[in-house]
């Protein structure tokens, strides 16, 4: 009897170990990786250093574009219609979503800035799709502001049907005022009312 009860204890010790060194992914970290590859992926673009900011798209976004070089030639193109007048404070990102699945990471990053032309101040919103396929150790981007959101499908078929994308906007002041507005009312009206008794 003895021996049976050294036996169930040694075997659930062995699995209380072999679970505990299943831990659970520290997700915060990810995302704080995430950021820091978005965050070079901004400076890239912001410093116009094109082969740093290729090398930090995914493999399908090269191809799609052709190539390394083809990927920058479209980057180029597109860059100077959100570059600001006036030097700006440096954009805001968050982390709207972040999964896993096949043995790799995928997000969304919201990137948040605004910029100046012709004396009039606009926002910028767009929105990097990222994956990692080492545990969120480093991080592949794309910036939807250089094409949209109906194309990433092809330039990204391992996107994950979960992640939520919007298009990119450019908002005068009027119209973010506007879109604040609806957000308040919207927000208003969604609150329960309160009982009388």
């Amino acid at each position: 009897m003895k021996q049976l009860n050294s036996i169930l204890v040694a075997a659930s010790l062995f699995l209380l170990t072999s679970t505990a060194g299943q831990a659970q992914p520290d997700t915060a970290k990810i995302a704080g990786q995430a950021l820091t590859f978005a965050d070079s992926l901004v400076k890239a673009d912001y410093y116009k250093n094109w082969s740093v900011y290729a090398d930090l798209a995914p493999a399908s976004v090269l191809k799609y574009y052709g190539g390394k070089d083809a990927l920058i030639e479209h980057i180029n193109k597109l860059h100077g219609r959100t570059i600001s007048e006036i030097e700006e404070e440096s954009p805001e990102l968050k982390v709207l979503q972040l999964l896993t699945e096949n043995n790799q990471w995928q997000c969304v990053i919201r990137q948040s800035r605004y910029f100046h032309k012709e004396d009039k101040k606009y926002h910028f919103i767009t929105y990097f799709v990222a994956q990692s396929k080492d545990e969120g150790e480093t991080w592949r981007l794309f910036d939807v502001s250089y094409n949209s959101v109906g194309n990433i499908g092809f330039m990204f078929p391992e996107i994950f049907g979960d992640l939520a994308l919007e298009e990119p906007v450019i908002l005068t002041p009027e119209q973010e005022a506007a879109r604040q507005q609806a957000a308040a009312s919207a927000s208003a009206t969604k609150k329960p009312a309160s009982r009388k008794k």
